[in-house]
């Protein structure tokens, strides 16, 4: 029940107005002319699976002004991994694009990358799996958000490492608003120069990235906003994650082989949303995406988010995923000989997921009398709670299991300096 509001019923009304622009804003970019608040973020998420793969990762960012114009961001992150793999020596660089069943017979041999945050991965349950991680890896971002004319231009450096991979990275993003507000446009790119140097070789290889995003949001009345996004990748380098080995059997033995990638990959997405404000309270989001690379990977991305405000103080969204994809011209099951392109990733298999998501976003107020720690309004918590499954075709390479189940969480705080 929302607390009684002194002013009368037309101050009712005009903040249930106020909040179907703050649902908006959960999916659309802020105003190009805008910068973010000054303003403490810590984050607490972890991630368990069926894999035997448990990540939990901490980070802390910090921004504030430095003038009208000019706000600067600093963030660490740092996941904690604990991993089968890893402990058998198996451990992972990076995974590839895609999206897991089996309860059916498991083979030993490795573990999967987090496919979720992209953070390496591995596993492990219960109080002692953090004790002393598997891996760790580290990253450090420093950026700055600078107004200029009708809108806004942000630059980022990121550093981060692991134990056998490290990454430095560039990203941009320009932004304007046109059409009294009701038109952005945002152009966006990310430049990264990894190294991966696995602690099974005595070789250090390079890992390119380029990334450029263009997106058009569009308000197309009270009730409806649209955007429209395209995005293109070029990666080159050491695309292959060299722990994954790919036995071939040939008279009385079997030989193990390095897997072996195209050098490049070209990926290309067209995406497209809809906000829809269904009354003063609700609104409900609707996306597609389609994907296609150089390595004839085609995918298609369904999703949608129901949010609704439970009061002036709270607002709960449902949404659900799904992703479907085909396998990359030189995937096999099994090689019969040795190929110029072989592979060993199952992601890179047929393959199908769900990803469920719930989400609690509770703002303090002095006037909600209900909750003490919502007292204070420079304060805001999230909560996300995700249930992610994946299946492929062919079982993975370490656990030989064909279905991925995971959970994975997110328990933030947000304070307004």
């Amino acid at each position: 029940m929302l607390p009684a509001n002194k002013a009368g019923d037309a101050d009712v009304v005009d903040w249930k107005t106020a909040v179907c622009v703050g649902l908006i804003s959960f999916i659309l970019p802020l105003s190009a002319q805008q910068l973010p608040d000054e303003e403490l973020q810590a984050n607490f998420s972890g991630y368990f699976d069926n894999f035997q793969v448990s990540v939990i990762y901490p980070n802390f960012a910090l921004t504030r002004h430095l003038s009208e114009s000019t706000a600067i961001t600093g963030r660490y992150l740092v996941d904690l991994v604990s991993a089968a793999s890893i402990r058998t020596g198996n451990s992972n660089g990076r995974s590839s694009e895609g999206e897991d069943e089996g309860e059916g017979e498991s083979v030993n041999t490795g573990q999967n990358v987090d496919v979720v945050t992209a953070a390496s991965t591995g596993g492990g349950r219960g109080e002692e799996a953090f004790k002393l991680a598997d891996d760790v890896r580290n990253e450090f971002v420093l950026g700055i958000n600078h107004l200029i004319a009708n809108g806004n231009f942000t630059l980022n450096g990121l550093y981060s490492r692991e134990h056998d991979y490290s990454s430095r990275t560039i990203a941009g993003t320009i932004s304007r608003d046109f059409a009294e507000k009701n038109t952005t446009i945002q152009l966006s790119f990310v430049r990264s120069w990894d190294k991966v140097f696995p602690t099974t070789k005595t070789w250090t290889r390079k890992v390119n990235v380029e990334t450029v995003d263009a997106t058009f949001s569009q308000i197309l009345s009270t009730r409806l906003l649209t955007q429209f996004i395209f995005s293109y990748t070029k990666a080159d380098g050491q695309l292959a994650d060299v722990y994954r080995t790919i036995k071939i059997a040939v008279p009385d033995s079997i030989i193990q082989y390095d897997p072996v990638h195209p050098y490049n990959r070209y990926r290309r997405a067209v995406a497209n949303r809809f906000v829809y404000r269904l009354n003063p309270l609700s609104s409900i989001t609707l996306g597609y995406r389609y994907y296609w690379d150089s390595w004839d990977i085609r995918s298609h991305t369904f999703s949608g988010l129901y949010q609704r405000h439970l009061s002036q103080y709270a607002t709960l969204g449902v949404g659900i995923r799904t992703y479907f994809q085909n396998e990359a011209f030189f995937f096999r099951s099994v090689y019969a000989a040795p190929e110029r392109y072989m592979t060993a990733d199952s992601k890179l298999d047929k393959a199908y997921s769900t990803d469920l998501e719930l989400k609690l976003t509770l703002n303090g107020s002095g006037e909600q009398g209900i909750l003490p720690f919502l007292d204070n309004d420079r304060l805001q918590y999230n909560f996300s709670l995700n249930w992610y499954r994946r299946h492929t075709n062919s079982p993975d390479w370490f656990t030989g299991l064909r279905n991925l189940s995971a959970i994975y969480f997110n328990v933030g705080i947000r304070y307004k300096l």
